[in-house]
């Protein structure tokens, strides 16, 4: 499944809060992103009808199986991208990010993939 950078953004948001926090509150995710709380909830709506998120009114917003696992590989894979952009090109660590959150939306995965083993060969040679 293919996702804009937006809602990447989100699905990571998501998934550090949960892993930090235990939950994910709108308002825990608004304040991370930046962003207003109806900017969020639209968000979350958005993410909920393509079943990637599950939200009940007056809860924390919990993954569904298949958001869980788009988001763990989402992560892994930024974490190996972003140190490339912020440590190997020099970008500072919100153009490191806004890097990362772009290539993750834009390249073929197939690319994705290579660019990460690459990156993973360079780091442990």
């Amino acid at each position: 499944m293919e996702l804009s950078g937006p809602k990447i953004r989100y699905l990571l948001i998501i998934y550090r809060l949960i892993s930090e926090k235990g939950s994910a509150r709108s308002v825990d995710i608004a304040i991370r992103l930046g962003v207003a709380r109806p900017s969020v909830h639209r968000m979350l709506a958005s993410l909920s009808k393509i079943g990637l998120v599950h939200m009940e009114p007056r809860s924390a917003v919990t993954l569904t199986s298949e958001g869980n696992d788009l988001a763990m590989e989402y992560a892994r894979q930024y974490e190996s991208l972003y140190p490339f952009f912020a440590q190997y090109i020099g970008l500072s660590g919100y153009d490191a990010e806004q890097s990362t959150i772009a290539a993750l939306s834009s390249l073929p995965e197939s690319c994705i993939v290579a660019l990460c083993s690459k990156i993973s060969q360079a780091t442990c040679a």
